[in-house]
């Protein structure tokens, strides 16, 4: 049975109702809050003022899902800000051994619902297996969730081996999850002509290169990178690429951003 809302959400970041699940309670999932006021720089954790209030959160989410459960928080450009996960070392390489992330029902229905899901519920095609073998590694129960935009999406699992997620028990995952995306909510202050000229960089343009491509002086170029690193708290231009790279600031161009944080889903 599925656990509060099943909402599709298209490339807009809007949300749509998908006819495919059966809601048990009209009730949507809570929209995350916009307004927090320091940046986070690193995919590793958060940071400041920060880490108490995510720590406690994730406190709440090992109590509600003592067995296990994998989360990325802001994807942008295939790449998370930050995951968390509990689940076993072996299911972990099980799971990225045999690329199930390629065809795991519960992060597909995770990315593109809004709101919470039993796995028992999810009616998508596993052509791969993965429910069997996640139940040959214990985990026969679980959840899946889905927050935020489709541009900026935070999403995942969590298992349990002895019985169904309670409906209360669902609800405040839920509710943990969308504090913890608003609370990861990355707030630098880049601005277009400084992203533009990282993007450059990334590309591996050389000075007259980005100059002439973005019709400015060697000056005005400096001045927009140096504008970067501020923004991102980077020392140097390269620290500030790969910050804006890890954070989804800018796209690399390649696909390989799709597998950093996901094979570790369940």
């Amino acid at each position: 049975m599925t656990v509060h809302s099943s909402l599709a959400a298209d490339p807009s970041g809007r949300q749509s109702v998908c006819e495919t699940s059966r809601p048990l309670q009209k009730k949507k999932a809570r929209q995350p809050q916009s307004v927090r006021p320091d940046p986070l720089h690193f995919t590793d954790r958060p940071r400041n003022g920060h880490d108490a209030l995510a720590n406690s959160h994730f406190a709440r989410l090992n109590a509600l899902a003592p067995d296990g459960f994998n989360f990325g928080f802001h994807y942008r450009f295939s790449r998370p800000l930050h995951v968390r996960s509990s689940y076993s070392d072996e299911w972990m390489q099980t799971y990225s051994k045999w690329n199930l992330i390629v065809a795991d029902p519960t992060v597909v229905w995770a990315m593109s619902h809004g709101g919470a899901t039993r796995w028992s519920d999810i009616g998508l095609r596993d052509p791969l297996g993965f429910f069997a073998t996640a139940a040959e590694h214990g985990y026969r129960y679980g959840l899946s969730i889905g927050v935020g935009p489709q541009d900026s999406r935070s999403f995942g699992t969590c298992a349990r081996r002895d019985r169904e997620f309670q409906e209360a028990e669902a609800e405040e995952i839920l509710e943990i999850i969308t504090e913890l995306h608003d609370v990861m909510e990355p707030r630098w202050q880049i601005k277009p002509h400084q992203k533009a000229a990282l993007e450059l960089v990334a590309r591996d343009f050389t000075y007259d290169a980005m100059c002439e491509h973005l019709d400015i002086s060697r000056t005005a170029l400096r001045n927009r990178l140096s504008g970067a690193r501020r923004a991102l708290g980077a020392t140097t231009t390269a620290e500030a690429v790969r910050i804006a790279l890890e954070q989804g600031v800018i796209g690399s161009g390649t696909s390989t951003g799709v597998a950093v944080g996901l094979p570790r889903f369940a």
